[in-house]
């Protein structure tokens, strides 16, 4: 098993110690060997059996304190302490009896193999511990990107908490989402701002010539979502900077993911109070409207009106019908637009949809030319017609509205089966590709014709809910210098009897 990042910061920390700290460390050693023997052979005078096994307990305590280089230098030292004190002939290095040259080196053995098992104990000890620090580490870490309380950008605290739980002198993180590059350094940055777009953008890993600094690709599943950058005295392994970089590509996930949840809600809230607001400007318009209509209707009934008056009170007559369709109309949106689409099907003729639908209109359409084409032997289709008149009011006024006042309007409907396609087609406007979907959203509406004419954009989208709830679908094709097609279809008689295969093949 690889010794872990922080047992090698250590390890790379002793041998780059001052060579004074080693010398005075070996000192140490060499005098508790001689303190041990001093005491064996000058106060207690042990025989060689003890002396041997008080030579080992030392040992064995160097190399659980110090290390192993130590333990083996205190080994040798003590193997000559016991040959020259403590085997006959004492006082000098040789020795007279055989078996003694076998119990020194069984010593030396020992000592030198209990100096190593020490040592690796210790060793797997730090190991342990230091693995233990840095999971404790990534913990804050991950624990502080989570909690996220202060009032820096995600950015920001990535950078900082980097900083703070691994004992960094510098980072840098860069977020290819915004571009944007954070930094918490206390030295000079050993490379251009463009290295970290490079390793977002290629996803490979960088490390400079004096290992001093490291760059590591932020990646989640196969995205790349920016880089990570450390630098100083200490910096982490390649593995650690990977596991945080993992713990940091999902923080962003979870924060961008946070982001699109509020923005929906913030959206739904928004639209919701659009509805509410039309909805209660809608009834609050109704009430002097039945007064005028009640008014008007009494007025007319009286026979001592001249010509002109009986003339201005007919058109306000009209007119406040005209309002109170617009008004109900925008009720109708804007229960739609709060509300799933309830359908109360019946039958309905193409023919008698689209007269309806004029006769609804007539004021608005006066002195327009209107071109009505209706197939002959038109199937009945099983629609809501209130719902779908709606339908094809909403796009007979947009087509007034977005052409030229002397511009002809086409209303065609046409058999295709097993639906009934309407078209109006105006001459004179034009949608941009771009914008032929998006018109069909709720709210939205062009940029060059928001501020000259006047629209909620909600009609298109209540619309599209309203034809796909009956099982039909609309759209629309524009071109520049031949006009724009609204086109929808609704199902015939049987439709909802049919197999959904074959629908399915009629939109292909």
């Amino acid at each position: 098993m690889a010794p872990s990042p922080g047992v090698l910061a250590a390890q790379r920390k002793d041998y780059a110690e001052p060579l004074w700290q080693t010398l005075l460390r070996f000192t140490g050693v060499l005098a508790a060997v001689a303190a041990v023997t001093a005491i064996d052979f000058s106060l207690i005078h042990v025989n060689s059996a003890t002396a041997a096994f008080t030579f080992l307990v030392l040992i064995l305590g160097l190399a659980t304190r110090v290390g192993l280089r130590e333990s083996i230098t205190a080994s040798c030292a003590s193997m000559l302490a016991y040959n020259f004190f403590f085997l006959p002939p004492i006082g000098t290095l040789t020795i007279a009896d055989p078996q003694n040259w076998v119990a020194l080196f069984a010593f030396l053995a020992t000592a030198i193999t209990a100096s190593q098992l020490s040592s690796s104990a210790r060793r797997r000890a730090e190991e342990a511990s230091a693995r233990e620090q840095e999971l404790q580490r990534m913990y804050d870490f991950s624990r502080a990107l989570i909690l996220g309380h202060d009032d820096r950008s995600l950015a920001n605290q990535i950078t900082h908490h980097i900083a703070q739980s691994f004992g960094i002198e510098s980072v840098w993180f860069y977020d290819r989402y915004t571009d944007f590059i954070s930094r918490s350094e206390t030295i000079q940055t050993p490379f251009e701002d463009s290295l970290l777009r490079d390793i977002a953008s290629t996803g490979k890993i960088w490390r400079d010539a004096s290992q001093s600094a490291l760059i590591v690709p932020v990646r989640l599943g196969g995205a790349c979502l920016g880089s990570l950058g450390v630098a100083g005295r200490e910096t982490l392994s390649e593995i650690a900077l990977q596991a945080i970089t993992q713990l940091v590509a999902i923080a962003m996930e979870r924060a961008r993911m946070q982001q699109a949840a509020t923005l929906i809600e913030a959206t739904r809230q928004n639209e919701q109070l659009k509805s509410t607001l039309l909805d209660a400007l809608a009834h609050e318009f109704k009430t002097p409207l039945t007064s005028v209509k009640a008014a008007t209707t009494t007025l007319l009934s009286w026979r001592k009106l001249d010509e002109m008056e009986q003339e201005l009170i007919t058109v306000i007559d009209e007119e406040a019908d005209r309002m109170t369709i617009l008004v109900s109309d925008a009720i109708e949106l804007a229960r739609i637009g709060t509300a799933p689409v309830t359908l109360q099907r019946e039958l309905c003729s193409p023919e008698q949809l689209v007269c309806s639908a004029l006769a609804d209109m007539r004021t608005l359409l006066e002195g327009r030319d209107i071109e009505l084409n209706i197939a002959p032997d038109l199937p009945v289709m099983d629609v809501d017609q209130k719902l779908s008149e709606l339908v094809l009011r909403q796009i007979l006024g947009n087509a007034l509205k977005y052409s030229s006042p002397g511009s002809r309007i086409h209303v065609m409907a046409n058999n295709q089966e097993p639906y009934v396609e309407f078209q109006v087609t105006n001459t004179g406007s034009f949608i941009p590709r771009a914008e032929q979907n998006l018109i069909f959203d709720k709210f939205y509406r062009a940029a060059q014709v928001r501020n000259r004419i006047p629209g909620t954009g909600m009609g298109l989208s209540i619309s599209r809910e309203i034809v796909e709830a009956q099982g039909g679908r609309i759209w629309v094709n524009s071109e520049e210098g031949t006009g724009t097609h609204f086109s929808f279809t609704l199902p015939v008689v049987g439709f909802q009897d049919r197999p959904r295969e074959q629908a399915k093949l009629t939109f292909a």
